[in-house]
């Protein structure tokens, strides 16, 4: 995608919006960086490639010594970091350092280190518009085990990379920073209180975050934005996907389209074993939420951005701005108990 082409989709799509009001004291700050993993190869890219990850950085301004917990947030398939801005913001402005991922080739455009601009693999969209009701299970599975091959490798390799980095107080090697951040990095890294750490997402993101909690010891709190929790299939027997039964660990927000809670609550009671369910039901700390009259999209700033391309991609008649408000409050509710240990955390089942 060529510069030229980004500017205008921009411009048509998101010029008009400015996020939503937020409800903490700090200014928001933005940096980024590109992180580059030379120990896994990308395979969307030549023989050889390193796998390259785009972050996006909101943090609080701040002149005090203070530390804040680390957040990082995950995309949908096609979407791109910028999809939940409004949620960044209200974390950040309540002191969160929060690290928003591009996903290169399964995000819409992002850009590599050399400044090429990267645009969402045609092979990415061809395994989507393959998950059709009547795919085979086990091609089913070989999807899901392919695309959090990738989400959550991104993650912990970010993970790993900032709080190396926050340690030693400056960027590693594998961090390309262009000349316009290179004053704010260590800002960054000075605020990060690499201990306290919360993983979140939207729909496929939202899927990796849970695995993220699953494989890794460090991380304190999970959210699933209305997000099939992919990584806890296990198999195939019989054709019909199997389940994992291990209890969940980590805390755990898990957010549903009104439409999908009612058609979960059907098919449940016909029996039904549904990943997210079997989840929330056994782990030490599971939530679940739904917010009326939503969609898959609502859950994200896009019909906000853009209404055209939000309602092609699923808006309820819910407004979404409401809609976007209470998921965001519950969101900072949900790390401030179990990020900051303020408070006890609460949540109806419908809003």
């Amino acid at each position: 995608m060529s510069s030229v082409f980004e500017k205008l989709l921009n411009r048509i799509l998101f010029s008009n919006y400015n996020g939503l009001p937020v409800s903490g004291s700090y200014a928001v700050k933005e940096a980024e960086v590109i992180l580059i993993d030379r120990k896994r190869n990308d395979p969307f890219e030549k023989a050889g490639a390193p796998r390259e990850v785009p972050v996006h950085l909101y943090y609080p301004e701040t002149e005090g010594t203070e530390r804040f917990p680390l957040v990082i947030f995950s995309h949908g398939a096609f979407g791109f970091y910028k999809s939940n801005g409004s949620t960044y913001e209200e974390l950040a402005s309540n002191g969160y350092v929060v690290a928003a991922l591009d996903h290169p080739h399964h995000a819409m455009f992002t850009k590599n280190s050399r400044g090429k601009r990267v645009i969402v693999s045609g092979a990415f969209m061809k395994s989507i518009r393959e998950m059709r009701p009547d795919l085979k299970a086990e091609r089913q599975y070989e999807r899901y085990v392919e695309w959090m091959g990738i989400r959550t490798p991104d993650i912990c390799f970010v993970i790993d990379e900032l709080k190396a980095a926050a340690g030693k107080g400056e960027a590693g090697e594998n961090w390309h920073v262009e000349k316009e951040n290179a004053g704010a990095i260590p800002t960054v890294l000075r605020l990060i209180d690499a201990a306290s750490i919360g993983v979140m997402g939207h729909s496929m993101g939202g899927a990796a975050a849970v695995e993220t909690g699953r494989v890794r010891s460090d991380v304190s709190a999970v959210i699933d934005l209305d997000g099939t929790m992919l990584g806890e299939y296990t198999g195939v027997e019989n054709d019909t996907l199997t389940v994992r039964e291990e209890p969940y660990t980590v805390p755990v927000l898990e957010f549903v389209n009104w439409e999908q809670y009612n058609e979960l609550k059907k098919d449940l009671s016909e029996g039904l074993r549904y990943p997210n369910d079997v989840l929330i039901r056994s782990a030490a700390e599971g939530f679940t939420t739904t917010l009326r009259d939503t969609k898959h999209m609502d859950f994200t700033d896009l019909p906000l951005a853009s209404p055209f391309l939000g309602k092609k991609l699923g808006t309820g008649e819910r407004d979404t701005a409401e809609a976007l408000t209470i998921v965001n409050s519950l969101v900072l509710g949900f790390f401030d108990t179990y990020l900051k240990g303020e408070g006890e955390f609460r949540v109806d089942e419908i809003y």
